[in-house]
């Protein structure tokens, strides 16, 4: 039997929403489907009544509901959200063989409760002592990790280094072999500067992507680039990588966000289990308008990881 762990997102965005509404078209007696949330939130959801004797909701109490308003996030919702959290990594710790599927939090909100807070993918790291990981976007035509993750860009340049690169770059390799069931893969580098650096007069950036470039001689493993950022998603699209290297957030983001909204799924690499995440934020301004609301990639980040939970042996 699969077994899927499901944490609710910020109560005061559309994580509830998209929880409950995703897994309508996917509830199986094959699939052991268990969400941490709290039913005082959940079961003002329509169509909750439908599903709940077909999961198993793991309550999350709170005396603050009260504080908790839809489309205004706060420290009550934040610190509620982060509680899901925690009970996930508690509940993975001692339970084996489930994937973890995360609603949208608000990093601002759990900020207010935990001020280092960075994201699902750090705090998830972190928690399982997990050094070397990758947050991996998987779209239908697009495979991006993103390198430096949540800094400011101008913390880029100098946070890029021969040992992040190779370490992203080989845990690509591997999981998308074993993961995805890819036979051959063609990897793609994107530079950072304008034309990646022109050629013969490459900056440093690119001069690091060269070098270790150079370093992987894996018969199974083609490593391209480093390419322009304004060209290397188009030549994606035309199905020439089975995925690309962005070096910043925004690099990557904006054309996977652009191509891939509603398809789009947040992977992360490295972690002792199959975490996945809609790639995108709560978004509180469509609370209370719920014929604007798409679950379609909350139901995409429960079959990927149905899918890849099968290839994770």
């Amino acid at each position: 039997m699969k077994k899927v762990l499901i944490t609710a997102g910020d109560p005061a965005g559309i994580g509830p929403f998209i929880t409950i509404t995703a897994l309508k078209d996917l509830l199986s007696k094959k699939i052991d489907f268990k969400i941490i949330g709290t039913e005082s939130i959940l079961g003002k959801i329509k169509g909750f009544s439908k599903i709940a004797n077909k999961i198993e909701l793991i309550e999350v109490k709170t005396k603050y509901s009260g504080r908790i308003k839809k489309g205004y996030p706060n420290r009550y919702s934040g610190q509620l959200a982060l509680q899901y959290l925690e009970v996930a990594v508690d509940f993975l710790k001692k339970e084996k063989g489930f994937s973890l599927v995360t609603a949208p939090v608000s990093k601002e909100a759990i900020k207010l409760i935990k001020p280092d807070f960075q994201g699902h993918t750090e705090y998830l790291a972190k928690k399982f002592k997990v050094k070397n990981f990758s947050m991996f976007m998987v779209g239908n035509k697009l495979r991006i990790v993103i390198l430096t993750r949540h800094i400011p860009l101008r913390k880029v340049p100098e946070a890029l280094n021969y040992r992040d690169l190779y370490q992203n770059i080989n845990l690509l390799f591997v999981n998308l072999k074993k993961l995805f069931k890819l036979k051959k893969v063609k990897i793609a580098l994107c530079g950072l500067n304008p034309h990646a650096g022109i050629n013969t007069f490459l900056e440093r950036e690119e001069k690091l992507l060269v070098r270790v470039k150079k370093k992987f001689k894996n018969k199974n493993l083609e490593l391209v680039g480093p390419y322009p950022a304004d060209t290397i998603f188009r030549e994606a699209l035309n199905n020439n990588f089975s995925a690309i290297l962005a070096l910043y957030h925004d690099q990557g983001m904006i054309p996977f966000k652009t191509l891939e909204f509603s398809q789009g799924v947040n992977l992360t690499l490295g972690l002792p289990f199959i975490r996945t995440s809609p790639a995108h934020g709560p978004a509180f301004d469509l609370v209370d308008k719920p014929n604007l609301i798409n679950s379609q990639p909350m139901q995409k980040a429960v079959k990927l990881a149905l899918s890849l939970s099968c290839n994770e042996a």
